[in-house]
C-alpha cells in the first residue's frame, strides 16, 4: 500500500495533490486548522486519512464534499480540539467503516445517523455525560467506544435499555474509566446482571460515589440489596445545586471561626494588664478589726479610725477636754491603787 505521509511539517492547511497512486495519507502534528479538502482529492483513492494532533476544533458540512466517491473507509481525528461536528459533515464518505475521534471535546454525536456502513465509532476522553441516543438507531455500528468520559449515571432510558428489547446481540460497549454513581445507576447494575455480554469491559467497571460504594465492581452489586435510601434523583441540575450548597456551608463556618477567635483575643488582651494583688480581687484597703489607735489617739470604741466626723482632738471641737498633767496624775494614781 502507498503511504504519504507528511507528519510534522507546519502545513496548516491540507495540500493539494493530483497524484492517484497513493492509498493512504497521514498529516499528524502538522498544525492544521481546517479539515476542508481541496478540490484536487475528488476521485482519488484514498482508503486511510490520519489527521490527528492538529487544531481543526469545527468540522464543517461541506469539509469532505471533495471526498465523494472517494474509498475511504478509515478516518482518525483524534487529539484536534473538536468541539462540533455538522450533523452532515460525514456524508460524502459513505464508504466509511472505522471513525476515530477520541481525546476531544464532543458531546453529541448525531453525525452517526449519516453513516451507513459504519461498524466501530471510537469516542473515548471526549465530554459524554450520559450515551446519546443515536446508539439506539438500527445501524451497522457494533462496536462503540465511550471509555474515559463523563458518564455518572445509565438508568432505563439509555439506549442500553433498546439494545435488550429489540435484542441487538451483535452490539457492543466499552465504558471503562467512567465515574458511576451507583445509586444512579441501579438499573444498569440489575442490566449487567443479566445482560454484561453487551457491555465489552463489564468486569472493570467500579463505583465512584457514593462512599458506601466507591471501588466495588458494578458486576458484583446487588442492585436489590442496595442501600440508597435518600439520594437524590439523577437531575442535571442537581450537581452544580449541591456543590453551591457545600461553599455557601463552608463559608458560613469559617466566618463563625473567626468570630469567635476574634472575641478571645480581644478578651485576653482586654485582661492582659490587671493583676490581683494577694490574691484579693478588691481595690479597697482591708481595715483590721483589732488594731488598736497609736498613742495620741483616742480610745473610744465610738469613733472609727477612718471617720470623717471631727473627733476631740480638732482645734474647733467645743467639747471639754483634760490636760495633759490631770491624764498623768491619773495614771499614776491607778500605778499606785490598781484595781484588785
Amino acid at each position: 500500500m502507498n503511504i504519504l505521509s507528511l507528519n510534522g511539517n507546519p502545513l496548516e492547511k491540507i495540500p493539494e495533490f493530483n497524484n492517484s497512486k497513493f492509498r493512504s495519507l497521514s498529516l499528524q502534528d502538522t498544525l492544521i486548522i481546517s479539515a476542508k479538502f481541496p478540490l484536487s482529492y475528488f476521485g482519488l483513492s484514498i482508503d486511510t486519512i490520519i489527521l490527528s494532533n492538529n487544531k481543526i476544533r469545527i468540522i464543517n458540512e461541506d469539509d469532505f464534499v471533495n471526498l465523494k466517491n472517494s474509498r475511504v473507509g478509515k478516518f482518525d481525528l483524534n487529539s484536534v480540539s473538536l468541539s462540533s461536528i455538522h450533523p452532515n459533515a460525514f456524508k460524502p464518505l459513505d464508504r466509511l467503516q472505522s471513525l476515530s475521534l477520541k481525546n476531544n471535546q464532543l458531546k453529541t454525536c448525531d453525525f452517526l445517523s449519516n453513516l451507513p456502513l459504519l461498524s466501530s465509532i471510537h469516542l473515548d476522553q471526549n465530554q459524554f455525560t450520559s450515551l446519546p441516543q443515536e446508539l439506539s438507531l438500527k445501524t451497522n455500528i457494533k462496536t462503540f467506544f465511550f471509555r474515559s468520559n463523563l458518564i455518572t449515571s445509565i438508568d432505563g432510558s439509555s439506549p442500553l435499555h433498546t439494545w435488550l428489547t429489540n435484542n441487538y446481540t451483535n452490539n457492543q460497549i466499552y465504558l471503562s474509566n467512567n465515574s458511576f454513581d451507583c445509586c444512579q445507576s441501579l438499573w444498569f447494575i440489575q442490566f449487567l446482571n443479566t445482560s454484561s455480554h453487551f457491555v465489552a469491559d463489564a468486569a472493570s467497571l467500579t463505583c465512584a460515589t457514593p462512599a458506601d460504594y466507591a471501588g466495588q465492581p458494578l458486576i458484583k452489586l446487588d442492585s436489590k440489596q442496595m442501600n440508597c435510601g435518600g439520594v437524590q434523583p439523577n437531575k442535571s441540575w442537581w450537581t452544580p445545586v449541591r456543590i453551591a450548597l457545600v461553599s455557601v456551608s463552608a463559608g458560613i463556618i469559617i466566618v463563625i471561626l473567626s468570630s469567635v477567635i476574634y472575641i478571645v483575643i480581644r478578651q485576653r488582651q482586654n485582661h492582659s494588664g490587671y493583676t490581683e494583688i494577694d490574691g484579693v480581687d478588691d481595690p479597697t484597703p482591708a481595715i483590721n478589726p483589732y488594731q488598736f489607735p497609736s498613742y495620741g489617739q483616742d480610745n473610744d470604741d465610738n469613733y472609727s479610725t477612718y471617720s470623717t466626723v471631727p473627733t476631740r482632738f480638732d482645734n474647733n471641737s467645743q467639747a471639754p477636754t483634760k490636760s495633759s498633767t490631770s491624764v498623768a496624775v491619773s495614771v499614776a494614781e491607778y500605778d499606785q491603787n490598781p484595781v484588785v
